[in-house]
């Protein structure tokens, strides 16, 4: 099947709530550490057609913004899509498939004005029937992001990727099947107006729109899919940067990007090509599976890692994602080391077996020795104040400045003796880690032996394993590296709410989810939210994780996101 491409003449549109951006700075790089290398703009016009090499750990389960997760599939969707914004180096929100936007007084009502030129990656209709008569590109409409948020949040997409849209208003009854879609705060005013009004205030609601889940869908495409959306070529039409060329994608071995003609953003993109490699290079085999907003770096074992490095170190890639435990070699070797933390690794327990007790569920974390367990942490880790990572923000401010206090569970004297009450007869309880957390986990397993003086068993697995298990129920209890999907507080504890893809704990408490969906959000409820999962030890936080990114010094023009964002290569250049 053929797309269809033309030459579209670049126009570049001022954003007109720059301004405003930039006052916030400050908050913005606290909550979103959104790092980058400047481009030097002779550089760039003499390596404009180079290809880009880059490792993905492994392929995508889907390529559909909607339900996508993970940082591997995030960086293929900001090539082939665009949102309503990207996000320029300082991190600000700039013009993508919007021209402008404007906010109310109180950042709760958004108006975005889509590009006259905005255009998807071919024509639908052609594309449909296989009549490749005409050749021009069918135009991108605010209908075709109204038809997409609303599909993320219905119940029958299931989707997991939908909790930073929990903002928008109605979103969490459209997503709990109590509201139709059509009452999501998101409307049409016309073909190039887009109308968005929130729950609350989000300052930052225009960053958000850059990542995958609010990339837009066309309705009559999506349809013509039949339930393959997002899996093959042929079933993938974007509006961004680049496409993937006739047999440019080789099911677990490679992927390959070309620059698109047709592309009518805010400036062409660098690259000529994107060359990914999937999994294990040296075998074309993926080893891991991206299930988690944590991909990043957390799908990647020690083999493949190292693999990474040696590849980047022979010039065969261009950018990786690195394994904490190969950071000091790639530095050793001149590489460009990037690293965020946006992680925080703790204890989470399976709700809705075992461990339903909230008072059984205190006791396993109350008989821990906190300073036995920070003895053991990695160098480079940072001891967890609480359940949400630093980098997250609340009404464009810094979260954890806010909410203050910690939130975790302090050791109790008397938790040996509840837990071994509430403990049933003979339980068979495996404790999932990593390797990387076995020595962590061990030592967590001989507290509880000797605390309630029960045989419990540990498992070690590689990281897919261990997140896949965790994301689809299948554990019991386990050290895990919660990733959330985005920087907003809001929509990260809102994945704890019952019927929540993204639930990795299965929590089913109407009282938590009451203190998120009554009233005014504020920091102050958020902040009782957390500490209310901290009470029921729903999570347990141990320490904050930083993610790492390894690339050539000559590569220039990279965008990094932490929070599972990935890559935006849109303007990556080679120096050389």
């Amino acid at each position: 099947m053929k797309l269809f491409e033309k030459h579209v003449k670049m126009k570049k549109i001022d954003n007109p709530a720059g301004g405003k951006s930039v006052k916030r700075v400050w908050s913005f790089l606290c909550s979103i550490v959104l790092l980058a290398v400047s481009l030097c703009g002779c550089g760039i016009a003499k390596n404009a057609n180079k290809a880009i090499n880059v490792k993905l750990s492994a392929e995508p389960t889907t390529l559909d913004p909607q339900v996508a997760q993970g940082s591997d599939a995030a960086t293929v969707i900001s090539a082939l899509y665009e949102g309503l914004c990207r996000l320029d180096s300082s991190g600000k929100a700039v013009a993508g498939a919007a021209s402008s936007w404007e906010a109310n007084s109180g950042s709760t009502e958004f108006t975005f004005h889509i590009r006259s030129n905005a255009v998807w990656n071919g024509n639908v209709q052609a594309l449909i029937s296989g009549n490749d008569s005409d050749a021009s590109p069918t135009p991108l409409t605010a209908d075709d992001f109204v038809f997409a948020w609303r599909r993320a949040l219905e119940t029958s997409t299931a989707s997991p990727a939908c909790t930073p849209m929990m903002c928008i208003q109605n979103a969490l009854q459209v997503h709990a099947g109590t509201l139709s879609a059509d009452k999501l705060g998101v409307t049409a005013k016309d073909r190039q107006t887009l109308m968005v009004r929130l729950r609350y205030s989000c300052p930052d609601f225009p960053q958000l729109t850059a990542t995958s889940v609010f990339m837009p869908c066309n309705e009559k495409f999506f349809n013509y899919a039949a339930g393959r959306y997002g899996m093959d070529r042929e079933t993938i039409l974007g509006n961004g940067p680049f496409i993937i060329p006739n047999y440019g994608w080789t099911h677990d071995v490679s992927l390959t990007l070309n620059r698109s003609n047709m592309y009518a953003g805010q400036s062409a993109a660098v690259p000529a090509a994107i060359a990914f490699t999937i999994g294990d290079s040296s075998s074309g085999s993926s080893t891991t599976d991206s299930t988690s907003a944590a991909d990043s770096s957390n799908d990647s074992s020690a083999a493949v890692s190292v693999n990474a490095v040696q590849s980047l170190i022979n010039g065969k890639l261009d950018i990786a994602a690195l394994d904490a435990s190969d950071e000091p070699s790639a530095r050793k070797a001149g590489l460009t080391v990037t690293s965020f933390q946006d992680t925080t690794v703790g204890l989470c327990f399976n709700t809705s077996g075992v461990f339903h007790s909230a008072a059984l569920r205190r006791a396993f974390v109350q008989v821990l020795n906190r300073s036995s367990l920070m003895q053991i942490i990695p160098v480079d880790a940072q001891a967890a104040s609480g359940i949400l990572p630093p980098a997250m923000t609340f009404g464009g401010q810094s979260y954890r400045s806010q909410a203050k206090n910690e939130t975790y569970l302090k050791q109790s004297a008397s938790a040996a003796a509840v837990g071994s009450k509430l403990l049933p007869k003979n339980p068979q309880i495996t404790l999932l880690c990593t390797n990387e957390t076995k020595a962590l986990a061990s030592r967590m397993l001989a507290s509880w032996n000797q605390a309630f003086q029960t045989y419990f068993s540990l498992n070690a697995v590689d990281s897919s394993s261990l997140l896949s298990s965790v994301r689809s129920g299948s554990y019991t209890i386990a050290v895990y590296p919660y990733t959330p999907a985005s920087a907003d507080a809001y929509t990260a504890l809102a994945s704890f709410q019952s019927g929540q893809g993204g639930n990795f704990t299965q929590l089913k408490d109407p009282a938590y989810d009451q203190l998120l969906n009554s009233g005014t959000v504020s920091s102050s409820a958020l902040a009782e939210a957390e500490k209310y999962l901290n009470d029921k030890a729903v999570f347990y936080p141990i320490y904050y994780e930083k993610h790492f990114y390894a690339a050539q010094p000559s590569l220039s023009g990279v965008l990094y996101y932490p929070f599972g964002g990935g890559l935006d290569l849109h303007s990556a250049a080679k120096t050389n």
